[in-house]
């Protein structure tokens, strides 16, 4: 297997795992076809792994699979997590459920960025008052207690603060005031479904306090989820994912959410808390299953003319007959 990206001549980084192809850390297969990738991290482009030996390498793969957590599925691609590795597998995937995992590491990781604003600022600011109390002579204990709060304010207000990135700001219909979105200001939107796919939001002017104005599809959803995290900072209690998470199933799984939702027509803000979470998660899931989907079908694409042209071995359409009677038999029995 080559070591460097057939698209971006970027280093191709891990050992490969399960595969045993000696590099890669996310790594795509397809049992059914007897397709193998190794996902470059720098551009995500998708490198197909030579035929040598490549059948045996996919089982090893599905067997990992299956050991593993899912991050995220449809009917066509399942992002799987097992141990370090991520895992894409494409073409007649198993029914899969959603892990909790994922949205638990994610919140960790936010608890830790935030951390490390307040943890400095607190250590930085208590110091000062210390100085400032032995100088004086008086008592900051009170000042001095509330520090943490207080930099936990200061840093949702940044986060709050932050710009939404939009190709073309919208404009309010009703006041004319063309819209430049901080995450704060997603906070007073709410979700509605243009079409099946589409998700659309409506936002509350900043200036003239009424809905003015909607953003549809990546714009949306990218909005969305800078809202979400904004809230979640701002609302301040502890978010029970397992109990989010069951929401996204019961739903019927992120699009039926996302729809349920569009129903109550309420603010994000007037959401409730496992709620907002559940949103979010559905969000995500969309934009990165469709990203995974797109990749996949651009190698397909690749992947078609190489093994058409490179391969008319008997013995290898042989295995993949046995490995597709396999699957057959595998789905029939789920």
């Amino acid at each position: 297997m080559y070591r460097t990206c057939a698209f971006c001549n970027g280093k191709l980084d891990g050992d490969g795992g399960p595969s045993g192809l000696g590099v890669g850390r996310r790594l795509a297969f397809d049992e059914w076809k007897g397709r193998l990738w190794v996902i470059c991290p720098k551009c995500s482009r998708w490198n197909l792994a030579p035929l040598d030996d490549r059948l045996e390498r996919i089982e090893a793969l599905a067997r990992a699979a299956g050991e593993g957590r899912v991050a995220a599925a449809t009917e066509q691609v399942a992002l799987i997590r097992w141990q370090t590795y991520d895992l894409v597998r494409v073409g007649k995937p198993r029914r899969l459920e959603f892990a909790t995992w994922r949205y638990g590491e994610r919140l960790r990781a936010r608890r830790r960025e935030q951390l490390k604003f307040v943890l400095p600022v607190t250590v930085a600011a208590v110091g000062l008052a210390v100085a400032v109390n032995v100088a004086a002579g008086g008592s900051v204990g009170v000042f001095v207690w509330n520090m943490p709060n207080i930099a936990r304010m200061l840093y949702t207000g940044m986060v709050g603060r932050r710009r939404v990135t939009l190709v073309e700001p919208p404009i309010c219909e009703r006041c004319g005031t063309v819209l430049q979105l901080r995450a704060k200001h997603v906070a007073y939107a709410r979700v509605v479904r243009q079409t099946q796919q589409d998700v659309g939001l409506i936002l509350s002017c900043p200036s003239c306090h009424t809905e003015g104005a909607m953003l549809v599809g990546h714009e949306a959803e990218a909005a969305l989820r800078q809202g979400l995290t904004y809230l979640a900072l701002a609302r301040g209690r502890q978010q029970r994912v397992e109990e989010a998470a069951r929401l996204v199933e019961s739903a019927g799984g992120p699009d039926q959410l996302i729809a349920d939702v569009a129903r109550r027509a309420l603010t994000l803000r007037s959401l409730a808390g496992e709620r907002r979470l559940a949103l979010e998660m559905a969000v995500d899931e969309r934009l990165e299953i469709e990203e995974l989907e797109r990749q996949w079908k651009e190698a397909e694409e690749i992947a078609e003319i190489a093994d058409g042209t490179l391969s008319s071995d008997p013995l290898l359409d042989q295995e993949l007959n046995r490995i597709r009677k396999q699957l057959g038999q595998d789905g029939e029995s789920q």
